[in-house]
């Protein structure tokens, strides 16, 4: 699902007629942006659910930090240790003793143990997409649309006689610059 919508990428693209048919295309064109971006990221943003769910995390080092996989910040409400995990005797124990970071980090002064595990109950994911990554998906689909009028395309005879679509996915730095920016504030890393 792309993160702009039609109607965005509309504003972009005043000339173009205001039907069906071509609001299926432009969704098209749009999909195939959103797939460029995501390729680029190395993740999707998804919106966070309306309802808390669990996940088993295993502790990776012994410090008084616990990493989490992204999540809504401050959503974490319950963590509990699992003894015997995913046998008949798992039990659960409850940990009070935590505080949310800023930065979702989990931490407690007397450290969780390397190899254990912990249910871990809050809002998973990215979250919806910043802005500055809507822009970049709906420049990219501009370009998309724009190369159908200036034949940069080809058409490719698939099976059955179905035309495949091939287009330029070539970013511009500015792109990638904004892409690289908001991959290093959610993952903390520059290339995924």
């Amino acid at each position: 699902m792309s993160y702009a919508t039609v109607d965005e990428l509309r504003a972009y693209l005043p000339q173009v007629r205001d039907d069906v048919t071509t609001d299926a295309l432009l969704a098209n064109v749009l999909e195939r942006a959103n797939a460029i971006v995501n390729d680029a990221l190395g993740f999707e943003f998804t919106a966070h659910g309306a309802t808390a769910t669990t996940r088993d995390i295993e502790c990776q080092h012994d410090r008084r930090w616990l990493e989490l996989p992204a999540h809504k910040a401050g959503s974490v409400t319950e963590v509990e240790s699992i003894s015997s995990r995913g046998s008949t005797y798992e039990a659960l124990s409850t940990e009070s003793d935590w505080l949310e970071e800023a930065d979702g980090r989990l931490y407690r002064g007397a450290g969780w143990g390397a190899g254990t595990w912990y249910r871990v109950e809050a809002l998973w994911g990215y979250g919806s997409a910043p802005a500055t990554i809507i822009e970049v998906e709906i420049e990219i689909a501009v370009n998309i649309w724009r190369g159908r009028d200036a034949s940069s395309w080809q058409s490719d005879v698939g099976a059955d006689g179905q035309g495949a679509v091939g287009f330029n996915r070539a970013l511009t730095w500015a792109q990638r610059s904004i892409i690289d920016g908001v991959r290093m504030r959610v993952l903390g890393v520059v290339h995924a």
